[in-house]
């Protein structure tokens, strides 16, 4: 980190007001008391009555595999960082475990995460008064000095304005005080800080690996110094690519809104490589991506003008393929996934891709991890790479046209034809995939009036390709509506409204004449306000938060955005603000957030959508025919990877018992195979093989585990194809299992016993003496059977049926003993018979005889399977 002279940092704006949210009422100690957040731990056992209540509590349970043992109280700072989206969307995101692994590489900082409560959960927190808290130690966020967002969407503005709500957080910047955290937000949806300038205190922009940790050190070094939060602030003033609005102010004339301040430069990391990561958190439960992730490269030279991240992410800088090859070594032992992706904005411009793919292919394919693909150009360097990787398993074949004629893909700079598609999905199509899909924009510049006829033709044109190639082959079709951004050639172009995509959709399926494309589209609305909120200035704010006091959240989500929100809040922004926003600007005219970010010549621009405008079919460029020569690829290339045969066969069994407890009592049975079996590659076990389609490790699993429910024999049967040794394999395994999941049986078996289950015994934990007569006493006097309503599988739960089931003849060996286990005080044992003999299950057992509602496990009771 570079040093400033304290002459060179500006001053702040002011301490009694806010330039951008006129009315705010500033903190009275934010400039003068020391910053000093007080740490804080929340009581497990208030959460698990929570955790009862809601939907997929593993979410909020923490207690993951790869959680370092560090101690937040000895931390010189502390931060912890969100996706501004559910657990499963923030455990994917690449950004996030970069920045975490980086602080915690540091002995003297602590990194800790959450993510966004679905609003069951968070109901329920604000309900309770429990604040938002980390997963790693159950810390409360107000305990962190530094609370990073990154923000990828900016229909995720109002999630950040809920997490700030649900951490008891005030939601205007000005407003907060020395005891809260510096909330700073970074990632592509920020480009144009001026939305946010209100609600946040740092805005970054660009690649944070390095910056985080310049933010920590200064955040330490003014807490040791007794510095406020303001003076922390102007110190941050130092590190490259941090706008922080407190340094900035505002003027408005006629012209719009001129920000003054010193304008900030985007941060590009350059380095080697990128993401080799030592501390991995995996989570617990599926997540939406899944796998182990390999950066390429950062950056994209293709110059799409209408993409965002196109141009917001050069230079573009490659990894060398042998630096590649060992992170993805590490990221697969680290992990244990069964799948490695490539990731990069274009993989097709890789200059080593083919050599890259041979390599990593022959290394992991004969272990049975597979090798995904982001999707590829309309060129045939695609098909040997799709052969090659498709040995394991195939995935999704996906190809960007973006337009549906040749003359506006070659005016938005995408390179491609129709022709050559067709070609390739030809091939595809003749080498055994069944589907294919293919992305489309709709609401370009569309100075023909052509677009939604071309987009018919496109379509009708793979309908009519699958047709020819068999009755089992298909194509999807996404059309996304185009968003004007910042930083872009298209920055100046008008955003269309609904009704225009609204009409345009509808023409599209009327004039779609085949059944064997499938269209998908995301709502008019939301695109309406991704717009408002792309190109819009800090007297969007109000809205914003106006938006959110009226239930706006998960507005990226198609059953969680709120026309009947947004459309109001809308109608009431006065209309020379709505149409400056949203109606075309000038050709190069003045744009407000040039006034804040440097490195984007607006001179370039203009060129830029220049060249756009004059390109005609006269002088376009048409892309070459292609074809495909195997002569034309390394003959290694041509082959697909496959598992050797004798993966296939089994030689031996293995025995694993597990216990689980605590938090991992609120994990899904199939959720705990999938941590299992990941334990199992990561140690290294050979497992066999399955054959077909897409292969994986066989196990045979005992009878499935009720979530809320602990248990003392989770039995799971592994084949073998080779022998192992168990003194050395059954620590690793140890090594590799989360908290909450133990290993209480490691053996080598020569047969597959018989897995299915006649009878569970269970035990009910008691707090009290006298719920556990109680339970014991009905349990005796159980009548032979029970009538109950029960929600019907066949109309997926929307209706009731009435159910009879055995009771008392599927009860046996029912008594009470007294336990000195955790405060538990008594606990009811009785085996029960399985229920595919008319008998009743045990969670029906629990719920409709014994009235022990599973809002009271783990909380005033405790089940367990015993055996």
């Amino acid at each position: 980190m570079s040093s400033v002279p304290v002459e060179s940092v500006p001053a702040l704006q002011s301490l009694s007001s806010d330039p951008f949210f006129p009315g705010a009422v500033p903190h009275p100690e934010r400039g003068s008391r020391p910053f000093a957040p007080q740490l804080c731990a929340l009581d497990g056992r208030r959460l698990k009555a929570l955790w009862q209540r809601v939907e997929k509590p593993g979410r909020y349970t923490g207690g993951e595999f790869g959680i370092p043992d560090k101690d937040p109280t000895r931390a010189r700072a502390r931060a912890v960082f969100s996706y501004p989206d559910t657990y499963e969307l923030a455990m994917s995101n690449e950004g996030l475990k970069i920045l975490y692994d980086r602080v915690q590489r540091r002995d003297d900082l602590y990194a800790d995460r959450t993510a966004l409560p679905w609003p069951d959960f968070g109901a329920l927190l604000q309900e309770h008064e429990i604040p938002l808290y980390s997963l790693d130690r159950y810390l409360t966020v107000r305990s962190f000095d530094l609370w990073g967002f990154n923000v990828c969407h900016e229909l995720h503005f109002t999630n950040l304005l809920y997490a700030l709500d649900l951490a008891g957080i005030p939601l205007l910047r000005v407003e907060r005080g020395p005891e809260d955290p510096l909330i700073i937000a970074g990632g592509t949806a920020v480009t144009n800080p001026l939305p946010l300038m209100a609600f946040v205190d740092g805005i970054f922009m660009g690649d944070g690996e390095e910056a985080i940790l310049e933010m920590m050190d200064l955040i330490a070094a003014g807490k040791e110094k007794g510095l406020s939060r303001l003076q922390i602030l102007q110190s941050m003033h130092a590190v490259e690519g941090l706008v922080i609005p407190d340094l900035w102010d505002v003027k408005i004339d006629e012209n719009g809104p001129h920000y003054i301040g010193e304008r900030v430069g985007k941060r590009t990391y350059r380095a080697p490589e990128f993401a080799r990561l030592e501390h991995v958190v995996l989570p617990s439960l599926a997540i939406t991506q899944d796998r182990a992730v390999v950066e390429v490269n950062r950056g994209c030279g293709q110059g799409c003008r209408f993409c965002h991240a196109g141009f917001w992410k050069r230079p573009v800088r490659n990894a060398e393929v042998d630096r590649l090859v060992e992170i993805a070594e590490h990221m697969v032992r680290k992990t244990g996934a069964d799948t490695l992706t490539l990731h990069s904005l274009s993989i097709a411009d890789y200059p080593w891709l083919e050599e890259l793919v041979i390599a990593l292919a022959q290394k992991f394919g004969p272990e049975g991890i597979s090798l995904s693909v982001p999707s590829l150009r309309v060129q045939v360097r695609t098909i040997p790479i799709l052969e090659m990787t498709s040995g394991i398993r195939r995935s999704n074949i996906t190809f960007a046209l973006e337009a549906g004629s040749e003359l506006m893909r070659e005016r938005i700079h995408k390179k491609s034809s129709e022709e050559n598609l067709h070609y390739l999905i030809h091939l595809v199509y003749e080498k055994g995939w069944e589907l294919v899909k293919v992305y489309f924009m709709l609401g370009l510049p569309d100075r023909d009036g052509r677009e939604v006829e071309d987009l018919i033709q496109s379509i009708n044109a793979l309908g009519e390709l699958a047709k020819e190639h068999g009755p089992r082959k298909n194509a999807n079709v996404a059309v996304s509506l185009f968003v004007p951004k910042p930083f872009t050639t298209f920055q100046w172009e008008e955003q269309k409204d609904p009704a225009f995509f609204e009409e345009s959709i509808e023409k599209i399926k009327a004039g779609m004449k085949t059944r064997r494309v499938r269209l998908k589209h995301p709502s008019p609305w939301m695109a309406w306000v991704e717009g408002l909120l792309s190109r819009s200035d800090h007297r969007i704010a109000p809205y914003i938060l106006e938006a959110y006091r009226q239930g706006a959240r998960f507005d990226s989500w198609d059953d969680g955005f709120k026309k009947e929100v947004w459309k109001p809040v809308y109608d009431s922004i006065p209309k020379e603000l709505a149409d400056l926003w949203m109606k075309a600007r000038p050709g190069g005219s003045h744009v407000p957030w040039e006034d804040v970010i440097d490195g984007f010549p607006r001179e370039k621009l203009v060129r830029d959508f220049e060249k756009f405008e004059s390109i005609n079919e006269e002088n376009m460029n048409p892309a070459k025919k292609q074809e495909f020569k195997a002569s034309d690829f390394p003959p290694e290339l041509l082959q697909p990877v496959s598992i050797p045969a004798e993966r296939f066969k089994t030689v031996r069994y293995l025995r694993l018992v597990f216990q689980k407890k605590d938090a991992f009592a609120y994990i899904s049975h199939l959720d705990t195979v999938e941590v299992v079996r990941k334990a199992l590659r990561r140690i290294g076990l050979p497992m066999t093989f399955s054959q077909g389609f897409n292969k994986h490790e066989k196990f045979h699993l005992g009878g499935s585990l009720p979530i809320y429910f602990h248990s003392r024999n989770e039995r799971i049967i592994v084949e073998l194809y080779n022998d192992i040794d168990e003194k050395a394999m059954r620590p690793a395994l140890e090594q590799n299992l989360p908290a909450g999941l133990v290993l209480l049986d490691f053996s080598l078996i020569d047969r597959l016993p018989d897995m299915k289950t006649g009878s569970v015994t269970y035990g009910i934990y008691c707090l009290s003496q006298e719920s556990a007569d109680t339970i014991y006493a009905r349990l005796l006097e159980a009548p032979e059977s029970i009538e109950f309503e029960k929600r019907d599988k066949k109309t997926k739960g929307r209706q009731m049926r009435r159910v009879s089931k055995r009771l008392s003849s599927a009860l046996s060996d029912i008594r009470l003993e007294a336990v000195d286990d955790e405060g538990w005080a008594s606990r009811v044992i009785f085996t029960i018979e399985s229920p595919e003999e008319g008998a009743i299950s045990v969670t029906d057992l629990l719920s409709k005889y014994l009235s022990l509602s599973s809002e009271r496990w783990n909380v005033d009771v405790k089940i367990e399977k015993i055996r």
